[in-house]
């Protein structure tokens, strides 16, 4: 026990040695900031060395984007310093992902501040991720007068899975300037898997800039791939379901060695982007799933499928097949996509279907007939508000009121 005590306050001192010499490295880093001009290598050399001492170093730096700390005993009374070291610090924080950060960072970006440093300001806030109140204060500054404020705002936006900012970049494209429009690029290859369908429908415009915005769009893509190989299951997911967008079969074979997966949403986004792209593989993987006996892979499969009969009408030939399988797991399963997906081409299969001898599959094509209104099937509801199943009967005149007075 003696012995331990005494390892204790050696220990001590050894973390607080460490903690002031991370201190005085960020110090060090912000007055090479202070020294040189924005945007200059060494000024950026200062940013890179900021986001290598990582979280530790947030602390400081989210003291020194507040304008309180220039006060007192750090009162500086060079304007330009201070933008450079707010900038700088503003950058750093984006990069490091130190997502507390977002309240001190969104609040630096209004009219009060200069140009580059509410630049900085609204480009992190859109790298730490979703947050309604940052997302709030970015539609403010969508409606500045400045457009390159209004882009990197519509570019962070876009980060955070709005669209509010999406004409923006369109007009940003086609508005004749071209330092504009190059900035619009640039900023859209950091979107990561956010703004590649964005990406993708910019390249198959008739717009000029096509060749950055072909340049953009693929390394995007390609970093989307090196993704898939991700220990974060969070970030396969994501990049492997975007990549349906591309329809490139360059990324076939690496959409479908996550089919087996550990993840089972990395199995399914996966699984569906294939799907999207008609590749068999996708599209036998949903349909397994829809006849399982675990009930959250048949949740799954629905899902999955009726976003891939949305976007891309890529099954529905096989879901109305499946209406005639043997399997009643199956057969309820595809009449809840063709639903939910609204097929009217499946109506005929679907009247069929609410004579089925499973009283499950019959209540889900009741359900699925309610929803997509079809008055052709009236008489044939009508037929079941007396089944001997109360579910179906009570789909039968949930179904009827969805088609309205007769």
């Amino acid at each position: 026990m003696k012995k331990i005590l005494r390892v204790l306050p050696a220990l001590a001192l050894f973390f607080l040695g460490a903690c002031s010499t991370t201190e005085q490295q960020v110090d060090e880093l912000i007055v090479t900031l202070a020294a040189n001009p924005l945007d200059s290598p060494a000024w950026q050399q200062a940013v890179d060395g900021l986001v290598g001492l990582g979280r530790p170093a947030a602390r400081q730096l989210v003291a020194h984007i507040d304008p309180e700390y220039y006060k007192g005993e750090n009162y500086c009374e060079f304007r330009e310093e201070i933008e450079k070291m707010r900038t700088g610090c503003a950058l750093a924080l984006g990069r490091i992902q130190h997502k507390a950060a977002s309240v001190t960072l969104k609040d630096r970006a209004v009219v009060a501040y200069t140009k580059a440093e509410r630049l900085a300001c609204i480009w992190s806030v859109g790298e730490l991720g979703a947050d309604q109140v940052a997302i709030d204060a970015l539609k403010v500054q969508m409606k500045d007068t400045d457009p390159q404020i209004r882009l990197y705002s519509a570019v962070a936006l876009i980060k955070m899975s709005d669209t509010t900012g999406v004409d923006q970049v369109y007009a940003a494209l086609a508005g004749g300037d071209e330092e504009l429009a190059g900035q619009a690029i640039e900023q859209m290859e950091g979107t990561n898997y956010f703004g590649l369908p964005l990406l993708v429908e910019l390249s198959r415009r008739s717009l000029s800039h096509q060749s950055q915005i072909g340049a953009a769009l693929e390394k995007v893509k390609a970093q989307l791939v090196v993704q898939l190989e991700s220990d974060d299951p969070t970030l396969r997911m994501h990049s492997a379901r975007t990549l349906s967008k591309v329809g490139d079969p360059g990324v076939y074979q690496a959409l479908v060695k996550l089919l087996s997966d550990p993840s089972n949403l990395v199995r399914f986004n996966a699984a569906a982007s294939l799907a999207e792209m008609d590749q068999a593989e996708g599209i036998d993987f949903l349909f397994d799933a829809l006849q399982n006996k675990d009930p959250i892979l048949r949740v799954n499969a629905v899902k999955f499928l009726t976003e891939v009969q949305r976007a891309s009408g890529a099954v529905q030939n096989q879901l109305i097949a499946a209406l005639g399988s043997q399997e009643a797991l199956a057969r309820s399963g595809a009449a809840q996509v063709l639903g939910q997906a609204q097929v009217r081409a499946a109506v005929s299969a679907l009247i069929g279907a609410i004579r089925d001898g499973n009283a499950e599959v019959r209540w889900n094509a009741l359900i699925a007939l309610g929803r997509i209104r079809s008055p052709e099937a009236r008489a044939q509801i009508e037929s079941l508000l007396h089944d001997e199943d109360q579910t179906v009967a009570y789909y039968a005149e949930w179904a009827l009121k969805q088609l309205g007075q007769g």
